[in-house]
């Protein structure tokens, strides 16, 4: 991975380290959108609660992607599998679960980046070795202002579709709204 392993100044996670992705139970997705600039991302999320162990897996990290590219994709490596995604696109979200994937729009609102950070800092996060642009996220997402608890708004659309299926599997209060399949 060589240039990607080199860490930013004041990067927000550092329990993370490369292994082997491992399934212990039911494993959910997470998705963030993007087109021209950003990627639109999906990333496979799988929590070992007994262990304090999340482990992911980097499914796809790819830019200027159109609604069906995005549905094969999602198809391809989810099969059917619960995707909770970036809620600021709904209409995007609604495409895609009316070309027949299980995906459910993340719970948002005030504090939810750090509360989705907080939760990654508790457990000791596995990332398989084949997700190099997680890699980079991780050793560059910094704080903008530590005081504020602000990220700056980069190098975070693997480490945001994380915090989606994260914060939905193991806190948010609207988890028993949805079927993990």
């Amino acid at each position: 991975m060589g240039g990607c392993l080199d860490k930013g100044e004041g990067v927000i996670v550092n329990n993370w380290k490369i292994w082997k992705f491992k399934r212990v139970g039911v494993s959910v997705w997470g998705q963030d959108y993007g087109f021209s600039n950003d990627p639109t991302t999906l990333i496979e999320t799988n929590i070992d609660t007994s262990n304090k162990r999340i482990y992911l897996k980097e499914c796809y990290y790819l830019p200027s992607l159109t609604t069906s590219q995005i549905t094969r994709l999602n198809e391809q490596h989810a099969k059917g599998g619960l995707i909770i995604a970036d809620s600021a696109e709904p209409r995007l979200i609604s495409e895609i679960r009316s070309k027949g994937c299980n995906v459910k729009p993340s719970v948002k609102g005030q504090g939810s980046v750090t509360y989705g950070i907080s939760l990654l800092q508790d457990y000791d996060l596995i990332i398989s070795e084949d997700s190099i642009n997680l890699v980079k996220e991780l050793n560059n997402y910094s704080w903008l202002e530590r005081k504020s608890n602000t990220p700056i708004d980069k190098f975070n659309h693997l480490i945001d579709a994380v915090r989606y299926a994260v914060s939905f599997q193991l806190k948010n209060p609207y988890r028993g709204k949805y079927t993990i399949s």
